[in-house]
Formats: C-alpha cells, structure tokens, sequence
C-alpha cells in the first residue's frame, strides 16, 4: 500500500472519521486500531493487515492501542467516477443543446 495514504496514530491520539457518501474500507497497516462507528453497537478492534468497512452516511472514531497506522480507501468505482472526463458537445454558434 501506499505510504503516502497511510494516517498514523499516535499513543492516545484519537480521530474522527467524518461520514462519506459511499462506502469506504479501513485497512489496518501497522500497530492496533479501537474502531467505533455510528450506529453501531459494538466496538471493533483491528490488527495489522485486519479491514473494516464503514457504510456510506457512517461516521467513526479510531484510536491506536496504543499506536496504529491506517488507510482509507474508496471503492475502485467511486474513484473511476471521479476521473471520467466530461463530455461535451460541440454546436454550431447560435444553436442551443436539446
């Protein structure tokens, strides 16, 4: 995995996971990881090479125990999305798109 996508927490540092629209995984690469999630009722605790993933309008909380090292990924469709260039049309000047 990419270093540069990696979140590392520090002893006691905790983060909120603000929620998204689509769904996302959390991929544990380093230390153990506390996961609590919104709606949730049970709390989750993710080693080295464990994942999670969190469902769209979820929002999370996640600490090191007592460091860890994290990313999170969007779905390979969510990001193909995103870089689908626009189309555009080309009309003649002085004629209006249908």
């Amino acid at each position: 995995m990419n270093d540069a996508f990696t979140t590392r927490l520090a002893p006691g540092q905790a983060l909120t996971l603000a929620a998204a629209r689509a769904p996302r995984r959390l991929v544990v690469t380093g230390g153990q990881l506390w996961l609590t999630v919104s709606g949730g009722t049970h709390d989750h605790w993710l080693r080295s090479g464990e994942g999670f993933t969190l469902q769209a309008r979820q929002a999370a909380v996640v600490e090191g125990w007592p460091e860890a090292a994290f990313q999170l990924l969007q779905p390979a469709a969510a990001v193909r999305r995103r870089e689908t260039p626009a189309v555009s049309q080309r009309l003649p000047l002085g004629q209006a798109a249908a």
